[in-house]
């Protein structure tokens, strides 16, 4: 194991044109797989050494484990906010990519990327006075066995934030979000807050 992960490009020649160029946010979320890659075969080194004994080498892989675990971190934050910026370009402009804008586009974000952007965009939605926020979150394409993870996740996510969500609309790969009052939710709303009183 070196001193860094290595970078294999792509598959063909524009994946790898995209991953060579380190403004895209493909690039930094590859970089970020490796990374991570390179934190776990850090962390087996080390485990493998501290179990025949040779504390040393277990020491030091441990570091350089959590170290390769901080550069990822940051690699997927840095690809996170690309994907906003590339995705939200009018919210982009103006520095208001956490949802000031009625439509949010979360494609190539992460699950618990995605989460953190979506609280922030209702958070700021409900302060701005918004009614209404789109979040595009895509069909699943992308995922494995075409099963969406996203989608399940941000759905149970607002469902504790006060606002009607409805799935599907205006098409499949969206979720639109309505800020409502306590009152505006009815007998429903005050369930979910409340819990069942029959049971």
């Amino acid at each position: 194991m070196g001193n860094s992960p290595s970078n294999n490009g792509g598959s063909n020649a524009r994946a790898g044109d995209i991953i060579a160029d380190s403004t895209s946010p493909e690039y930094w979320r590859e970089r970020g797989d490796q990374l991570a890659r390179a934190r776990n075969e850090a962390f087996a080194g080390s485990k493998a050494a501290y179990l025949r004994g040779d504390h040393t080498t277990a020491g030091k892989l441990s570091r350089q484990g959590k170290e390769y675990a901080r550069q990822s971190d940051a690699a997927h934050s840095k690809a996170a906010a690309l994907f906003l910026q590339r995705n939200n370009p009018g919210a982009a402009a103006t520095g208001a990519d956490d949802g000031s804008h009625a439509l949010l586009d979360l494609h190539g974000l992460r699950v618990k990327e995605a989460i953190a952007v979506v609280r922030k965009a209702l958070a700021r939605g409900r302060a701005m006075g918004h009614k209404q926020l789109v979040l595009v979150v895509g069909r699943g394409l992308h995922s494995p066995g075409g099963i969406s993870k996203l989608r399940p996740a941000i759905e149970q996510m607002v469902q504790r934030h006060n606002v009607r969500a409805t799935p599907g609309v205006p098409n499949e790969g969206c979720i639109t979000i309505e800020f409502v009052t306590k009152s505006e939710r009815g007998w429903v709303g005050w369930l979910a807050d409340h819990g069942c009183v029959i049971c």
